[in-house]
C-alpha cells in the first residue's frame, strides 16, 4: 500500500504534472500494490491538465449532512464532559445518561444557532468537520459562534494560543497575542519563499527567533526552541517531523496566518502580489483569508487593480469559481471600482460580463445606477451580457419591463420571443419555434408545437424558494394526493409520498442543499428525485392558475432534443452533434462544464460559448436533466438528457440519454428544467 498525502500542498503545477506522471508510470510497475493519493479538490483539476493516467477510484469527501453535524456534535460534547468529570464513585450508567443529556442540550443550542436565516454562511462551514470542531470549542466555553470563516480561525487560535492554558492554569511560554505575531511572518515566509508545508528545523527556528527578538525589546527574552516546544506538546499548534522539520498541524492554520500577516504589512502594497497570484492554487486560500479580515475599501482597491491586471482578461472557470467565492467570504464591500470599470467603454466583453456576475454576487442595490446606465448606453459588447445585466437588475429589484403579463397569469399571444415568469422570480424562458426533425432514438420524423422552455436548469435559490412555500398555493397538497392516487405520474408516486408522512419540505428537499461545493444559489439543484421535479412543475402551474396542473412541465425527450439540437439540413433534418453550432467543434472546457474538468457543478449560464442559437445555456454539462417520459417500455426508470460535469464529452451530445429511476435522489449530478406549451394561454 503506497499512500501519497497532500498532492495539492505542491505549490507549481508543473511539479504536480510531474508527480502525477511518476504515480501513472510506477503504478503500472507495481501490480500487486494499491496507490492512494489525497489531494484538495482544488489540486487536481483536469481543467490544469493535471491528471493521473491510470484506471483508478475517485472518492470525494463530502461535506457533513445536518444529521451527521449532530451526531458529531452530541459525540464530541460527551466525550469532552467525560474527559472532564471529576472521578468520583457515580454510577457509570447514571453518569453517561446525564452527560449524554448535557451534549445534546449543547448540540440542539448550536443546530438552532445555525438555522436561522442570518447565520446561512456559518450554517455552510459547519459541513466540513474540522471548522465544526473549532465551533465545539467555542461553544462550549463561551457560547459564542463567529459570523465567517476568518473570524472562526481568530476565535480557534485564541483558544489553543490563550484560553486552554488559563483553563488548566498553565501559563503559556508566550501570551496568544505576541505568539500570533511571531508566528505570522513565519507562515508568510513558507507561502512566498519556501512554498511549502514543511520547513526545515534550524531554518524555521532561526526565522522565529528573528520576531521573538522584536518583542524581547520590551519582554523577557525568549528562545525559539522553548516555544516550539510548547506549541507542539500543549497548544498542538506545530508537529514535528523526525528530529529536521516541524509543521504547522493543519496546512489551513499557516494559510490563515500567512493571511493575517498580508494584512499586517501593510494590505494596500500586498494587492499588487495577489493579484500576480491570483488562481494559483498555493494562494487561494491565504487570499481568501485575506480578503475575509480587511475593510471595504481594500476590497474596492483589490477588485480595481484586478479588472486592471491581464489575468481578468481570459479567466478560467476555476479563477471565477474563486473570484465568488472571495466576494462570499469578505464581509465588507464596495462596488465603486466594479460599476467604474463596467461603464468604462474600453472595458472588454469577458471582463463585462465577470464584472455583471460579481455584482450580483454582492447584490448591492448601490449598482443599479451603473447597471442602468450600462443598459441605457448600449455599452454591452453582445446580447448575451446585456442579458446578464437585465438579470441582475431584476435580482437588485429593479423593475424591467417583461415581455408579456397580466394579473394572475401569464397570457403568451403572438409567441414572444421569451418571457420571463413573475411567479418564479422572474425566470426566463425562450420560445424554441414548431418544427418538424428526424428524432435519434427512432430515426422517425417528429413534429414538435411552439414551446417556451427554460433558459438554465432550475437552481438551489429557485428550488428553495418551491421548498419554503409548500403548502401555498391551496390545494397544491390535496392535488399531491389526487395524483398518487389516480396513479397519474406513476404507480410508485403515492408509496413516495406516503413515505414522506406529510412533511412535504423534507421529502421534496435536495439531498446536497447544504452541501458548499454545490449548494450556491446559482448552481442548479441537484439530488432532487422526479417526482420532486414534476412537483416543482406542479407548484408552479398552480400559483400561475389555479384551476390547471400542467402549465408548467418537464420537458420530454422529442422535445429536450429539438430545443438542444434544432433541424440541421434540408431534407435530412437531423439535429446537430451538440447544441452550440457545428463550426465550435468538439467539447472543450470552454463550451461546457463535463470529464470533471472544474470537479462540481458551476453556476449557470457560466459556458455563454456553448449556449444554443436561441440563448438556452447548459443544455450540454452541468447537469443531467429530468425528461417527462420513461426511459423504455419496462416504465420502471425516467429519462436523463444532457450529460453533466461528471460525464465524458460523449454524453454531451443531443442523442445522448440516460435513465435513472424517478424515487433516486442520492446523484450529484441530476437536476431538471422546466418548459411550458407555447399554444397554452
Amino acid at each position: 500500500l503506497v499512500l501519497l498525502d497532500g498532492l495539492d500542498e505542491i505549490s507549481k503545477i508543473e511539479d504536480r504534472k510531474n508527480v502525477c506522471a511518476w504515480i501513472t508510470s510506477t503504478v503500472k510497475g507495481f501490480t500487486n500494490a494499491y496507490f492512494v493519493v489525497t489531494s484538495r479538490p482544488t489540486g487536481y483539476r483536469k481543467v490544469d491538465e493535471i491528471e493521473i493516467n491510470t484506471q483508478y477510484m475517485r472518492a470525494d469527501i463530502l461535506d457533513f449532512e445536518s444529521e451527521q453535524q449532530k451526531t458529531f456534535l452530541e459525540r464530541w460534547f460527551f466525550a469532552r464532559f467525560i474527559d472532564k468529570w471529576p472521578k468520583v464513585n457515580d454510577n457509570r450508567i447514571t453518569l453517561e445518561k446525564k452527560l449524554k443529556e448535557n451534549a445534546k442540550k449543547k448540540t440542539n443550542a448550536i443546530v438552532t444557532f445555525l438555522t436561522k436565516e442570518e447565520n446561512k454562511s456559518l450554517k455552510a462551514m459547519a459541513g466540513v468537520p474540522l471548522l465544526l470542531q473549532m465551533m465545539a470549542m467555542l461553544w462550549e466555553e463561551h457560547e459564542i459562534l463567529p459570523n465567517s470563516r476568518s473570524y472562526l480561525y481568530k476565535n480557534a487560535l485564541d483558544y489553543l494560543l490563550g484560553y486552554q492554558y488559563n483553563q488548566k492554569k498553565i501559563a503559556p511560554k508566550l501570551p496568544k497575542e505576541h505568539a500570533i505575531t511571531v508566528l505570522a511572518p513565519v507562515a508568510l515566509w513558507m507561502q512566498e519563499d519556501l512554498k511549502r508545508d514543511e520547513a526545515d528545523r534550524e531554518i524555521m527556528m532561526a526565522k522565529m527567533q528573528i520576531e521573538l527578538d522584536k518583542i524581547s525589546k520590551t519582554q523577557k527574552p525568549q528562545k525559539a526552541k522553548m516555544i516550539f516546544s510548547d506549541l507542539i506538546e500543549r497548544a498542538g499548534l506545530v508537529v514535528e517531523y523526525g528530529d529536521k522539520e516541524y509543521a504547522f498541524r493543519h496546512k489551513s492554520f499557516r494559510e490563515y496566518l500567512a493571511g493575517v500577516q498580508l494584512k499586517e504589512d501593510r494590505p494596500y502594497d500586498q494587492l499588487n502580489k495577489l493579484v500576480a497570484h491570483f488562481g494559483e492554487d498555493w494562494w487561494e486560500e491565504s487570499l481568501k483569508f485575506f480578503m475575509g479580515s480587511v475593510d471595504a475599501k481594500v476590497f474596492d482597491a483589490f477588485m480595481e487593480k484586478l479588472f486592471d491586471a491581464q489575468v481578468s482578461e481570459a479567466m478560467t472557470q476555476k479563477q471565477q469559481l474563486l473570484l465568488q467565492t472571495i466576494i462570499e467570504e469578505t464581509p465588507l464591500k464596495k462596488v465603486d471600482a466594479l460599476c467604474k470599470k463596467l461603464l468604462d467603454p474600453s472595458t472588454t466583453s469577458s471582463r463585462q460580463r465577470v464584472i455583471i456576475d460579481c455584482l450580483k454576487t454582492i447584490g448591492k442595490v448601490t449598482a443599479l445606477d451603473a447597471l442602468v446606465e450600462f443598459q441605457a448606453s448600449g455599452l454591452a459588447k453582445n446580447k448575451d451580457i446585456a442579458d446578464r445585466a437585465e438579470e441582475v437588475l431584476n435580482g437588485l429589484g429593479f423593475g424591467v419591463k417583461k415581455p408579456v403579463t397580466c394579473t394572475g397569469s401569464i397570457t403568451i399571444t403572438n409567441l414572444q420571443p421569451s418571457f420571463r415568469n413573475d411567479v418564479e422570480q422572474n425566470a426566463e424562458y425562450i420560445l424554441i419555434s414548431s418544427g418538424k426533425f428526424i428524432y435519434s432514438l427512432t430515426e422517425k420524423e417528429e413534429f414538435v408545437d411552439d414551446l417556451y422552455v427554460a433558459k438554465y436548469p432550475v437552481t438551489n435559490k429557485l428550488y428553495r424558494s418551491f421548498i419554503a412555500a409548500l403548502g401555498e398555493p391551496s390545494g397544491f397538497r390535496e392535488k399531491l394526493i389526487e395524483i398518487a392516487k389516480n396513479k397519474t405520474w406513476d404507480a410508485g408516486f403515492e408509496e413516495y409520498l406516503n413515505g414522506g408522512k406529510g412533511d412535504l419540505a423534507t421529502l421534496f428537499r435536495s439531498r446536497f442543499d447544504e452541501d458548499r461545493k454545490f449548494g450556491g444559489d446559482d448552481q442548479p439543484v441537484v439530488g432532487v428525485t422526479w417526482y420532486a421535479a414534476s412537483a416543482y412543475c406542479l407548484w408552479l402551474s398552480l400559483l400561475e392558475n389555479k384551476e390547471k396542473g400542467n402549465t408548467y412541465l418537464l420537458p420530454t425527450e422529442i422535445e429536450w432534443e429539438w430545443a438542444a439540437g434544432g433541424r440541421q439540413g434540408v431534407p435530412v433534418q437531423k439535429v446537430r452533434q451538440y447544441p452550440w453550432l457545428e463550426e465550435k467543434g468538439e467539447p472543450t472546457s470552454k463550451l461546457a462544464n463535463f470529464d470533471e474538468n472544474v470537479g462540481s457543478t458551476t453556476s449557470v449560464g457560466s459556458y455563454p460559448e456553448g449556449a444554443t442559437p436561441e440563448g438556452l445555456y447548459d443544455m450540454a454539462g452541468n447537469v443531467w436533466e429530468w425528461m417527462g417520459n420513461w426511459y423504455d417500455k419496462d416504465e420502471d426508470a425516467r429519462s436523463l438528457r444532457g450529460g453533466s460535469w461528471l460525464n465524458g464529452s460523449v454524453n454531451l451530445r443531443c442523442s445522448a440519454r440516460s435513465s435513472v429511476y424517478p424515487f433516486w435522489n442520492d446523484d450529484l449530478v441530476i437536476g431538471f428544467r422546466v418548459v411550458r406549451p407555447g399554444h397554452s394561454s
